[in-house]
């Protein structure tokens, strides 16, 4: 199965979007109409289920499409870590044939840093919801970047 990527098909609200990492994956929502994007847990990438928990997450708020973050260099390259989250998007295509799209997630575990500070949450309350913020914030620009072409 091929990835579909934004440029060959349309994304279709509530999307979920996916921080990949090496140990962990943030999980965040969107909701129907796009307004609004949150974290809504962490899955553990060395849990060889962690597909089907995510097609659990994808039942439960409706999804009708993947945003996975592509952590691209500052150069706008790719390296090592976006070859991984591509290697996970294609296990991820085993599991489900929803589209997948993915959205340059430059910065966005910084932008979820500075938010979950402001909320007044210490460092190690912090680390617990780092990840979902960051997939929720790489949501969020995705949304607004085809805002124009979005089905709702």
């Amino acid at each position: 199965m091929t990835i579909k990527s934004s440029s060959t098909s349309k994304p279709t609200l509530p999307l979920i979007a996916l921080d990949i990492g090496g140990k962990r994956i943030g999980v965040a929502v969107s909701d129907r109409l796009g307004i609004s994007c949150r974290g809504v847990t962490c899955l553990f990438r060395n849990d060889q289920g962690w597909p089907k928990q995510t097609l659990k997450i994808i039942r439960e708020y409706g999804s009708k499409g993947i945003v996975i973050g592509l952590p691209k260099n500052m150069d706008g390259t790719e390296g090592s870590q976006a070859q991984d989250c591509r290697s996970a998007a294609k296990d991820l295509t085993q599991a489900t044939d929803l589209p997948i799209f993915f959205q340059d997630e430059r910065l966005s575990t910084w932008t979820a840093k500075e938010r979950l500070y402001a909320q007044g949450l210490n460092e190690k309350k912090m680390r617990a919801k780092l990840d979902q913020t960051a997939a929720a914030v790489f949501l969020e620009d995705f949304i607004a970047a085809h805002a124009e072409s979005l089905e709702k």
